[in-house]
């Protein structure tokens, strides 16, 4: 009997090559929808001046492609089980290539924005599907090893795309960033389809979905998605289009969880929240999100704006963030199966929170190479996160929530992400004003420094065989020090930024590691 059990229990750990292959190119799918995010970012300056865009609107290719991402990922669960995992990512990835042609095609900014919201719809979905394949083939012994490939196109996916955007933007065109889509789409296409069994189309379970659940979600969802992105620039609630958002958003929320509650088929699962352990994992994953995005928003913005770096430039300092991982991340496994997970998270959030610290007291010397051991003690840190937290997000899920499950999990990871980088831009704008005022302050009370600061200029003015009046050195004098301290506050602002997103960072592992004693008997006892 006991032969029998063992034998058994050999079945059912073993994974078969197609699943593998499966798994690998559910993995390239989502990969490359995250991957297309960093890229094209790289490239929006050229792109809105090839389609004679102003930057506001611009913003709007941006917007399109996350509102229709976040919108895509709900629905995915529904349409799975409808069609079929495996053709529904085979839409997904044909939907993908197709839209990144026809982006690369865009005659003017209205007819890219289009193409961009169905590239968002069909890449939205490929991240989730990605994450059920891992949790319905490979069991929980080999689901480390699947968590660590995945963790790789969460993480290192964003890392490389800065520099491999500016690259195919300086080398060819701008059109290239969607042309590099093709191969990783075919060789995805063609692993899923030669993997995975494609049964019929299940027009019964399409009928009988949950519609109300459906719409409210989208509403709600992308109404919020739009908020964040454009909430800067509209100036918030002073906004008509914020204030009717805001409403429609809250709106349709109430109704998706009544709706949730009281249907026979939800779209989601959200009783799924009744497990501490999965919704704990939750915020750690929105946490997760900030820290992410919020980095990948402030090192690019803050080398650009105050170094004036191009996107190659900006590559070749964000890359690091990505590297470093693959060195860690064949290790988590091992460490996953000997040292309790919280731990690991915990010293994961401690990284992230030590590469915040470290460029929070930047100067006008403070660049990409100082900013590189940054980046990899962020890159380090990141594994550490990722595979031990979707492990314990997942070891409790039934087969059949394993959709739910991820879409819930890449829900909260870009709601996180989306918020974060939202409250950073408005505080950055704000600190930025306060900085300069408070510069401005000290220089003009300092009369003497200022006094020897109009000689240099009017000596310099004279040197150069440059017409000297006294009103001509105020002038050029002023204007050279209202630039100064522009980009002086500036710095200081972003150090506040650096500051804030170090303090997140350090009180999410503190969170982790004193978690609640449930959640420690639990990891003990596993």
């Amino acid at each position: 009997m006991s032969t029998m059990t063992a034998e058994q229990a050999k079945v059912d750990v073993t994974v078969t090559q197609k699943e593998w292959l499966a798994i690998i190119g559910g993995l390239i799918g989502g990969f490359m929808a995250i991957l297309d995010i960093q890229i094209t970012n790289s490239s929006m300056k050229v792109i809105q001046g090839a389609l004679s865009a102003s930057l506001d609107e611009s913003s709007w290719l941006m917007t399109s492609y996350f509102t229709a991402e976040i919108v895509a990922i709900p629905l995915c669960g529904w349409l799975a089980k409808a069609l079929g995992t495996g053709r529904y990512a085979l839409c997904c990835i044909t939907g993908f290539l197709v839209s990144s042609i026809l982006c690369s095609w865009s005659w003017n900014l209205d007819s890219m924005i289009v193409f961009r919201a169905i590239q968002g719809f069909a890449g939205g979905a490929l991240i989730p599907l990605s994450f059920r394949l891992i949790i319905e083939i490979l069991p929980r012994e080999k689901r480390a090893i699947g968590m660590s490939m995945f963790s790789v196109i969460a993480t290192f996916a964003p890392a490389i795309g800065p520099a491999l955007g500016g690259w195919l933007t300086n080398h060819f065109s701008w059109q290239a960033i969607f042309y590099v889509n093709a191969i990783p789409s075919v060789l995805a296409f063609t692993l899923i389809y030669q993997s995975i069994q494609h049964p019929k189309v299940n027009w019964k379970i399409i009928r009988q979905g949950d519609f109300v659940g459906v719409i409210s979600v989208m509403l709600f969802l992308g109404a919020l998605e739009v908020i964040l992105e454009k909430g800067r620039e509209e100036s918030w609630f002073d906004s008509n289009m914020i204030c009717i958002l805001s409403i429609v958003s809250f709106i349709s929320f109430i109704v998706f969880i009544y709706d949730q509650i009281v249907s026979i088929n939800p779209l989601v699962n959200i009783r799924l929240f009744k497990e501490f352990q999965y919704s704990y994992a939750l915020i750690i994953f929105a946490m997760l999100g900030v820290a992410i995005y919020g980095t990948l928003f402030l090192v690019p913005y803050y080398l650009t704006m105050v170094h004036d770096y191009n996107a190659t430039e900006i590559g070749h300092v964000v890359i690091w963030m990505g590297l470093p991982q693959l060195i860690v991340l064949p290790l988590i496994p091992f460490l996953v199966r000997i040292y309790n997970p919280k731990y690991l998270i915990c010293i994961g959030f401690i990284g992230l929170s030590i590469s915040a610290f470290m460029n929070c007291h930047m100067d006008l010397n403070y660049s990409g190479p100082q900013m590189v051991l940054s980046m990899m003690i962020r890159a380090v840190g990141q594994p550490f996160i990722m595979v031990p937290l979707s492990m314990l997000a997942t070891q409790n899920i039934k087969a059949e929530d394993a959709m739910s499950s991820a879409v819930l999990i890449n829900v909260f990871r870009s709601i996180g992400g989306s918020m974060g980088t939202a409250i950073l831009t408005t505080y950055f704008s704000a600190q930025v004003y306060v900085h300069f005022d408070g510069v401005k302050s000290v220089i003009l009370k300092g009369s003497q420094v200022l006094y020897h600061y109009f000689s240099d200029v009017k000596h310099l003015l004279i040197t150069q065989g440059i017409a000297s009046s006294q009103t001509d050195v105020q002038k050029v004098a002023i204007g050279l020090m209202g630039k100064r301290i522009i980009k002086q506050a500036e710095i200081m602002a972003f150090n506040n930024l650096f500051f804030i997103m170090g303090v997140m960072m350090f009180g999410t592992a503190m969170m982790v590691l004193f978690s609640n004693r449930e959640f420690q008997i639990y990891l003990k006892r596993k």
